[in-house]
């Protein structure tokens, strides 16, 4: 099968929407289909095209300032697609907006088959591209007409249908993990990647994210100093990741004395060695898609508490694989960390569970093959 993604951010830029879109290109190709990625080309120093193992990924022109980004990455969309587009028999289209209204259009055109993944739901869901305006008039219009739509959870699933997108087009697929890579740690192995790690801690919480707004980072820090003095000795909030809130989380550590037991070790690739270091995840997030992080935490057996964002409780809650907790409410929050803190037994079957829905639903391979069903399903209709 010959798949183009069309994912206007893409490696070396590493969100979870690019990384999840990364994942699935490189598990189908590994199944034997040819798999294209189209992205933009932000910067000069990025390489207009690569392989990335199996996958061809091309970087196309935009002018990335204020005004012309998005109208420049269209044309180098459309172009591409008016082209070469025609070559591939799914134009797989990672996130709503202009750009997938674009290719939806063209598609017509071509007879291609079009599918949208839907990677945000609540207020970055895609009922926003519903107000009124001559660009979103013509975004809602194409999305209604694409062929079919891949959604994260089941609450991004019914903003699909609301939006106006009939059942049988709305297929509920999750991210993919990696699961030899992300797997659960005993004790040994886990005091010896902090070793590696350089954490001297015998607990740890960790919270893995861009620190920025929707993601909560601060309200998480105030959960912990609220915590702090019910937690075992020894126990560390690590916070993996970079963003616009860094500076401001850096002065409210130094400012609430929490320099001692947070910290903010910023970027690093290594997430897998992070969550083997882990005793338990935290996601205290105003509003997620399907994270990554979350999913990628299961898989290493760490239990989980997160704010009862979109697929939380379908997949935290009502599989017993963690604590969900009001949107927001960090005193719950709080509470949670100090229950899981101090019940060992509780965190390691919570851990089990998440580890067992991740190998039944959520590898990439079963993801990937998932996938291929439904590519399939289109080119047979």
């Amino acid at each position: 099968m010959n798949v183009l993604m069309i994912s206007s951010q893409f490696r070396p830029l590493v969100g979870g929407y690019e990384r999840s879109a990364e994942r699935l290109s490189l598990a189908l190709a590994a199944r034997g289909n040819q798999v294209t990625v189209i992205t933009e080309r932000r910067d000069k120093s990025w390489a207009r095209s690569e392989m990335l193992e199996r996958v061809n990924v091309l970087r196309l022109w935009c002018c990335y300032r204020r005004h012309l980004h998005q109208l420049t990455s269209c044309i180098s969309i459309a172009r591409f697609l008016c082209t070469q587009g025609r070559q591939f028999q799914v134009w797989h289209i990672h996130q709503y907006g202009v750009h997938a209204a674009l290719a939806i259009f063209l598609s017509k055109f071509y007879r291609c088959h079009t599918v949208l993944k839907l990677t945000s739901s609540g207020p970055g869901g895609i009922h926003i591209t519903g107000k009124k305006g001559i660009i979103l008039s013509f975004v809602k219009s194409q999305l209604l007409k694409v062929d079919a739509v891949v959604a994260t959870s089941r609450e991004t699933a019914s903003e699909a249908m609301v939006f106006g997108i009939s059942s049988p087009r709305v297929h509920v697929l999750g991210n993919g993990v990696d699961t030899a890579c992300y797997r659960p740690h005993n004790e040994a192995a886990c005091r010896n990647v902090r070793k590696k790690l350089g954490l001297n801690a015998l607990g740890v919480v960790l919270a893995v994210g861009r620190l920025s707004s929707e993601k909560n980072p601060d309200g998480l820090i105030q959960a912990w100093k609220s915590a702090r003095s019910d937690l075992p000795t020894g126990w560390k909030l690590v916070l993996v990741g970079d963003g616009p809130l860094l500076g401001t989380l850096r002065d409210t550590i130094q400012r609430e004395s929490l320099g001692d037991t947070v910290l903010l070790v910023g970027q690093q690739e290594n997430v897998a060695e992070w969550m083997a270091a882990a005793d338990m995840f935290a996601l205290p997030s105003h509003y997620e898609g399907l994270s990554n992080a979350m999913l990628e935490a299961m898989a290493s057996g760490l239990p989980v508490i997160a704010t009862r964002v979109s697929a939380v409780d379908e997949l935290i809650v009502e599989t017993k694989a963690g604590v969900g907790v009001d949107v927001g409410n960090m005193r719950q929050f709080a509470s949670a960390l100090v229950q899981l803190s101090l019940d060992s037994s509780l965190r390691q079957a919570m851990g089990r569970a998440g580890r067992q829905v991740i190998e039944k639903r959520y590898s990439i391979d079963e993801i990937a093959r998932r996938h291929e069903q439904l590519y399939e399903k289109l080119l047979s209709a």
